[in-house]
C-alpha cells in the first residue's frame, strides 16, 4: 500500500478488539470519560483503540465500535484523509500535519504537543479548526500505546488575529489624529488654541491607553519583545512626572519627584520601565484625595536600582490580600489591570521585583531593577547625590526606618 508520510499498514478487528478489551479493564476509563477534552488511545498503527465520551460526542454520538480502527484524521473529518488508500497519515498532506508528527515523535517513545490546522468537511460544510495536540506514550501489558489528546484553540487563534488587526488599525487612526491635531495647533486663531491643546493631550492619552493594552496583550502571550537601552534613572522619573501632572487623576494633588533620589546609569527596556513607574503614578493619584501628595524617586540597593511611588493612603486588608490580581480593583468591574501590569513587566520583562508596603505612613509601591539586563552589575550613582526616602514612610522593603 503506498504512502507519502506514515506508514499505511492497520490491525485487523480481532486485534482491534483485544486491544479495546485491555484498555477498558484499565481503571481509568471511567475518569477519562469524565473529561472534557478529547482523549483518544490509539496503537502502534495510530489507530483507535479507545476514545473518550467526549470524542464520540463530538462525532454525532457515534458508538465506540463506530471508530474503533480508524485514525484521528478520519474520526474529525480531515478532507485529506480519504484523498489516498492508506487513509490518515499517508497524503503528501499529512507531512505538514502536526497531528501525525506528535503521534510518530510519541511511538519512538516522546511526549510532544503541536498545533494542527485541520480542514473538515461535515455534510456540505467546510470548517477550519485550529487544534493543540498532545501525543504521550503509554504502555499497557507490554503493549505500546498513545494517548492523544486534543484541544480546540480555534476562538483564541482567531481572537488573537482579530486583536492584532484591531490594535494595528486603531493605533494608526488615533496616531493620525494626533498628529493632525499637532498641526493644527499652529493654524488656528490663538483663542481657540487652548482648545486644540486639550484635544492633543486626549489624543496622545488614547493613543497611550491603546499601547498600554496592545502592551499587555503581548506581554500575557510572551511575544513582548524587551530593548534594552542606556539611560538615566532620573531621566525616567522626570518623563513620568511631567506626563502624569496633566493627567486628569493629578487634579489638585501634588505629584513630586523626592529630593535626593538618585541618578542611577541603567540599561533596560525604557519604553517598559516608564510604563511600570507610570502604572505606579496613576494608582498612586487615582487612590489620593485632593489636596494629597503623590512622590516618586530612585534609590541605590547594592546592585539594583529602587524605584518607588508613595502616596498618603493606607489600603484596606482586602485590598492588600488581592492587589497583584489581574482583574481585581477598587474601582469597579472591567478595572484593576495597572497593579498586575506592573508585575507582569517588571518582573517577567524587566527582570526586577515589585513589590509594595502598606502602613500609617501611607502605601509605597515598590520596584527593584538590576543595573543591566545582561550583567547585573552596578555602575554606581552619580557622585552628587545619595540615596533618598520619602519622609515619614517605611523603607520599600517594608521594613521600618
Amino acid at each position: 500500500m503506498k504512502t507519502f508520510f506514515a506508514p499505511p499498514e492497520r490491525l485487523g478487528q480481532k486485534e482491534l478488539k483485544r486491544q479495546y478489551e485491555a484498555f477498558r479493564e484499565y481503571h481509568c476509563t471511567d475518569m477519562v470519560n469524565s473529561l472534557p477534552a478529547l482523549v483518544l488511545v490509539l496503537n502502534e498503527n495510530r489507530q483507535i483503540v479507545f476514545a473518550n465520551r467526549s470524542l464520540l460526542e463530538l462525532t454525532g454520538g457515534a458508538r465506540i465500535d463506530e471508530v474503533l480502527g480508524k485514525r484521528p484524521g478520519e474520526v474529525l473529518g480531515c478532507v485529506h484523509a480519504s484523498e489516498s488508500e492508506g487513509g490518515c497519515g499517508t497524503t503528501p498532506f499529512c507531512a505538514e500535519c502536526g497531528a501525525v508528527r506528535a503521534i510518530l515523535s510519541s511511538i519512538e517513545g516522546y511526549q510532544e504537543t503541536q498545533e494542527c490546522h485541520l480542514l473538515r468537511r461535515q455534510e456540505s460544510l467546510l470548517e477550519a479548526l485550529d487544534l493543540l495536540v498532545t501525543a504521550v506514550p503509554f504502555d499497557l501489558s507490554g503493549e505500546h500505546f498513545t494517548v492523544f489528546t486534543i484541544l480546540d484553540i480555534s476562538h483564541h487563534n482567531r481572537r488573537r488575529a482579530l486583536e492584532r488587526i484591531f490594535f494595528h488599525d486603531i493605533m494608526n487612526t488615533a496616531g493620525g489624529l494626533r498628529g493632525l491635531v499637532e498641526m493644527l495647533k499652529e493654524e488656528v486663531p490663538p483663542h481657540l488654541r487652548a482648545d486644540v491643546g486639550v484635544l492633543h493631550v486626549s489624543f496622545e492619552r488614547l493613543v497611550d491607553e491603546i499601547a498600554s493594552q496592545r502592551e499587555l496583550m503581548a506581554a500575557e502571550s510572551g511575544e513582548l519583545e524587551v530593548r534594552p537601552v542606556q539611560l538615566l534613572s532620573s531621566d525616567v522619573l522626570q518623563a513620568v512626572a511631567d506626563v502624569y501632572r496633566r493627567h486628569d487623576a493629578a487634579e489638585g494633588k501634588v505629584l513630586r519627584i523626592a529630593p535626593g533620589s538618585c541618578a542611577l546609569a541603567l540599561e533596560t527596556d525604557c519604553a517598559l520601565l516608564t510604563r511600570v513607574i507610570g502604572n505606579m503614578v496613576k494608582n498612586a493619584l487615582e487612590a489620593s484625595g485632593k489636596g494629597c501628595a503623590v512622590e516618586l524617586g530612585c534609590t541605590q540597593e547594592k546592585d539594583r536600582a529602587c524605584f518607588w511611588v508613595r502616596n498618603e493612603q493606607t489600603m484596606s486588608e482586602s485590598t492588600r490580600l488581592n492587589v497583584f490580581k489581574r482583574s481585581f480593583s477598587t474601582k469597579g468591574a472591567g478595572r484593576g489591570l495597572g497593579t498586575y501590569s506592573m508585575k507582569l513587566l517588571g518582573e517577567r520583562y524587566l527582570g526586577g521585583e515589585v513589590s509594595f508596603s502598606s502602613n500609617g505612613a501611607g502605601t509605597v509601591f515598590t520596584l527593584r531593577l538590576p543595573f543591566s539586563r545582561r550583567s547585573g552589575q552596578s555602575p554606581g550613582q552619580s557622585p552628587d547625590q545619595s540615596p533618598g526616602l520619602p519622609p515619614g514612610s517605611s523603607d520599600p522593603s517594608g521594613s521600618p526606618r
